[in-house]
Formats: structure tokens, C-alpha cells, sequence
């Protein structure tokens, strides 16, 4: 799996597809975007039979829609805090479904920022080699007109990214 190609790769139930960058394998650090949906705690699940396959360290990442400072006070702080209680939320369900899959103890991060951009800077300055992330499985046309975030992703990591969809 070297070159800049995308392979469809079966991985349990679901199909997934790999997006490969130069790179070597096994993989040692593995990031996981997660966001809430199915098509994100499967990516989860999945990551964390990969971890323990490849004794890697798993690191959850949720990002969060940061509120504007122009809110002003209490309203700002009100909005804060509610986007980041969802995320914690977002990550403990994530860590369960590690958990759950016999995977790691995984480390864990929430920013605030664009999803994809956001990802794609953490993956690099972390030194991930792997990024396992969810789609929800839009068209072509819907992700073309609406965007994607696991299509930026892929495009733009810079390292393999394996997308799956919700396993059923």
C-alpha cells in the first residue's frame, strides 16, 4: 500500500477505503477524528483492532465548533462551556467503543477550529502515520456541492487515511 493511490480495503463487515501516502508500515501512532455519528465510533472500534494488531498508540480527536468572541460575556462563556461539554461527551463515548473493541487506552484531544484543517494539523505536528476517520457516506454529488471533511482529509494528509463507513 505505497504510492498516492486509494484502495478499497475490507476490514470487517463494512468496506472501507485507504488513502496511502509514501509511507511504511506497521503504523505506531494512530489518530481518530471522531465526531458523534456511527460512521465515527465504528472508525473508533476499527482503529482500535488496528492498534492492538499493530501495537500503536490511539489518540481520539473531536473538534468543536469554537463560539465567536462577539457574543460578549456571559453569552460567550455560556457557548464554551456547552461546546466543550459536548465534546468530552463526544470522546468518552469514543474511549468506550476502544473499550469496547479491545483496543488501548487511548489518549485524547478536543480543539476548537475546522474539522479538516484542524485534523490535518494535529496529524502532522503529532507525527501520526495513520488517520482512521468515519464517512457518512454522501454521494458524490452531495460531497462535491456540500464538502467533505474525510475527502479533505484524504487529499490533504500527507499520510494514509482509513475511511469506514458505519459497518452495517
Amino acid at each position: 500500500m505505497l504510492g498516492d493511490a486509494a484502495s478499497p480495503t475490507p476490514f470487517g463487515p463494512q468496506e472501507a477505503l485507504m488513502t496511502t501516502a509514501a509511507s511504511t508500515m506497521p503504523f505506531k501512532r494512530i489518530l481518530v477524528p471522531v465526531d458523534g455519528s456511527d460512521h465515527g465510533f465504528h472508525a473508533a472500534r476499527t482503529a482500535a483492532r488496528l492498534a492492538r494488531a499493530f501495537d500503536a498508540k490511539l489518540t481520539l480527536l473531536t473538534v468543536y465548533d469554537a463560539p465567536s468572541a462577539a457574543l460578549g460575556e456571559p453569552n460567550y462563556s455560556a457557548a464554551l462551556s456547552q461546546a466543550l461539554d459536548h465534546a468530552r461527551g463526544l470522546i468518552d463515548e469514543a474511549r468506550q467503543a476502544v473499550r469496547d473493541a479491545g483496543g488501548p487506552e487511548p489518549e485524547v484531544e478536543w480543539l476548537g477550529g475546522s474539522p479538516a484543517d484542524t485534523i490535518i494539523e494535529v496529524a502532522k505536528d503529532g507525527g501520526y502515520d495513520l488517520i482512521v476517520m468515519g464517512t457518512h457516506g454522501r454521494g458524490r454529488l452531495t460531497a462535491a456541492l456540500l464538502g467533505s471533511v474525510s475527502n479533505a482529509v484524504a487529499a490533504r494528509a500527507g499520510r494514509p487515511v482509513l475511511v469506514v463507513g458505519d459497518g452495517r
